[in-house]
């Protein structure tokens, strides 16, 4: 029998990309990688509270880190056009300041330790949100879409096919499905 292998690490470089890029000292990796995950995860929180599922869905996130600055691209699936637009002037302008606040800390001077005055870091973020045209060549967008086809009882055979035809029709390079 032949080794099992993760199907993203062995596609990683070739056909898809990292999700982050950045680089980070040994003794700091451990650290930055946290940072990493607290900011996917606050990213998912909000917006899953603030952008509703009828209006956005949230594909990936790729965080790209700087000495100063931390770059974001979010990749969002909206359900119409002028929809993102609102939302996004609305909702969207609100989630970088709120990271902000979020990640802020207090750092000590080492000069001022004798007067206990402290510096209050606020990181800077780079928020981009962007708009998906093409969501059924997206896995987790057939993924979703097969659940909900599964949920409103309706046949397997039925969701399999439609979902192939749908990423047949989004130019998709090529496409497996399989139901457990």
């Amino acid at each position: 029998m032949g080794q099992k292998i993760n199907p993203l690490g062995f596609r990683l470089g070739t056909t898809q990309s990292h999700h982050s890029l950045w680089f980070a000292e040994p003794k700091n990796y451990s650290k930055e990688l946290q940072k990493d995950e607290i900011i996917r995860y606050y990213i998912k929180n909000y917006v899953e509270k603030n952008m509703t599922y009828s209006v956005m869905e949230l594909i990936r996130i790729e965080i790209e880190k700087d000495v100063d600055l931390t770059t974001m691209k979010i990749y969002i699936l909206p359900a119409h056009a002028d929809v993102f637009n609102k939302h996004y002037q609305r909702e969207g302008k609100n989630l970088q300041p709120n990271l902000q606040k979020k990640f802020a800390y207090v750092k000590k001077k080492k000069g001022d330790l004798k007067t206990g005055k402290d510096i209050y870091v606020t990181p800077k973020f780079n928020l981009t949100l962007i708009k998906i045209d093409e969501p059924y060549r997206h896995a987790n967008i057939l993924a979703k879409f097969l659940s909900a086809q599964l949920l409103a009882r309706i046949s397997f055979r039925k969701a399999l096919k439609k979902a192939i035809q749908l990423a047949k029709q989004a130019n998709a390079k090529g496409i497996r499905v399989q139901i457990a």
